[in-house]
């Protein structure tokens, strides 16, 4: 468990996660208990996850790039989805980045239009990867009908269809949490805006980190 804890905070990604696991838990049981102290600690803690996204937009440049078309999918649908995944997520980091200087006085500009922007993007994105994981669920699923489980080797790769599924049934919650999320803030009187109490995004944020952590543990391929 402490190597899994330490690989995680070697990388970016894995401090993220962690980062954002703190963040979630603190507005979680600040919001069962009453402790404001913890729901600004959550703050602070998407205050620096905030500004670590500062530096994200390359990164992000190099995998939509990589990913071009996406012709690797298993299908039509699939190439959709992700492409406009990505360009909605390539959208939402300077949208943010705005938004993020205009709070702090870096220009004259008014920040909430531009969160609004940079949240619609986050909303989007999510439904399109959950349209996406949705999708590959279903040929994953319609695929292991044809495998004949008394060939050895057509046992394996059933088992790889199983973990496959499992990792994407994850990914599709996982998104579904964050949309909840992100619906939330949107501007009020759209579907449940401004509805969730404190410990609804404690909840959701934190069952979302989770299952991201556990897909990036090596473990899980072994199951």
């Amino acid at each position: 468990m402490l190597k899994g804890i330490n690989n995680q905070l070697e990388s970016y990604d894995g401090r993220d996660k962690i980062l954002r696991l703190i963040g979630y838990t603190s507005y979680l049981v600040s919001g069962l208990t009453k402790n404001r102290a913890l729901s600004r600690f959550g703050d602070s803690v998407s205050e620096c996850r905030t500004i670590l996204r500062l530096l994200d937009d390359l990164p992000m440049l190099t995998h939509t790039l990589a990913y071009g078309l996406g012709r690797k999918e298993p299908d039509m649908h699939m190439q959709v989805c992700g492409v406009v995944v990505n360009i909605l997520d390539q959208l939402y980091y300077p949208l943010e980045h705005v938004a993020w200087a205009a709070d702090r006085g870096l220009i004259s500009l008014r920040s909430d239009h531009w969160w609004t922007a940079s949240n619609a993007c986050w909303a989007f994105s999510l439904y399109f990867s959950i349209a996406r994981s949705l999708r590959y669920l279903s040929l994953l699923h319609n695929h292991s009908k044809h495998f004949d489980l008394s060939d050895a080797n057509m046992r394996e790769e059933f088992k790889k269809n199983q973990r496959l599924q499992l990792r994407e049934l994850m990914s599709g919650v996982r998104s579904a949490c964050d949309l909840a999320m992100a619906i939330h803030w949107m501007p009020d009187g759209f579907l449940w805006a401004g509805t969730l109490k404190e410990w609804h995004i404690g909840a959701l944020g934190t069952l979302s980190t989770v299952l991201s952590l556990v897909q990036s543990c090596k473990s899980l391929q072994e199951l």
